[in-house]
């Protein structure tokens, strides 16, 4: 299990991440192109759909990951600083 230090360093991590020009611009491409591509396919290619939504669903859970990470760094942080306050 890893320590509250860890968890705030991985929150502070997580953050510089997702804030990354690179990564919000990884993310937009496979939404949209995802996104594209699904509404391009043909009603007879209801596997080419599934997988194309299996896509979009994974990258969209990968962010969340890390939204969830900087969100438990945060209340640690703060649960930190109000303890050092008093």
């Amino acid at each position: 299990m890893a320590s509250k230090e860890e968890d705030i360093r991985d929150g502070q991590q997580a953050k510089e991440l997702i804030e990354h020009p690179i990564m919000t611009k990884a993310f937009n491409v496979i939404l949209n192109e995802g996104y594209q591509q699904w509404i391009s396919t043909k009603p007879e290619e209801k596997d080419l759909r599934e997988t194309l939504y299996h896509q979009q669903i994974a990258a969209l859970k990968h962010k969340q990951v890390l939204i969830n990470t900087i969100e438990n760094g945060t209340l640690l942080e703060k649960e930190r600083q109000e303890k050092a306050n008093g």
